[in-house]
């Protein structure tokens, strides 16, 4: 099931404003305390795309840690979009959620700077 955004897209993928990473980085998440886990599928300097099938409704704000080899950054986030799947269909289906950065603070975006140098596909 899907939930936010439009029935009728307005723009394809290849027009985001900002570039994302390919990478796979656990994080941790949920409303009060990051209790769940998952993993990046994307991850831009505004957001990234977490997939898990332990989805929150798309308006909801989530404490996000994102867990980088070098170091951890912690965010509030708000879910932008949510995808579930039956359970047993998680591991080959896509399922997760999009997240938008809330107020990111700055050593955030001169780290993504730097770090995006090297890991923008």
């Amino acid at each position: 099931m899907i939930h936010g955004g439009s029935a009728t897209r307005t723009r394809t993928q290849d027009d985001r404003r900002n570039k994302r990473a390919k990478r796979r980085l656990m994080i941790r998440f949920g409303e009060g305390q990051a209790e769940k886990t998952g993993f990046t599928r994307n991850i831009s300097e505004t957001g990234l795309m977490v997939h898990t099938n332990a989805v929150y409704k798309p308006g909801t704000t989530l404490h996000v840690e994102v867990h980088f080899p070098e170091r951890t950054f912690v965010f509030w986030a708000k879910v932008m979009w949510a995808k579930k799947v039956p359970a047993q269909l998680a591991h080959v289906l896509d399922c997760g959620m999009g997240l938008l950065f809330m107020e990111p603070d700055p050593e955030w975006t001169r780290f993504w700077a730097d770090w995006a140098r090297h890991n923008l596909e």
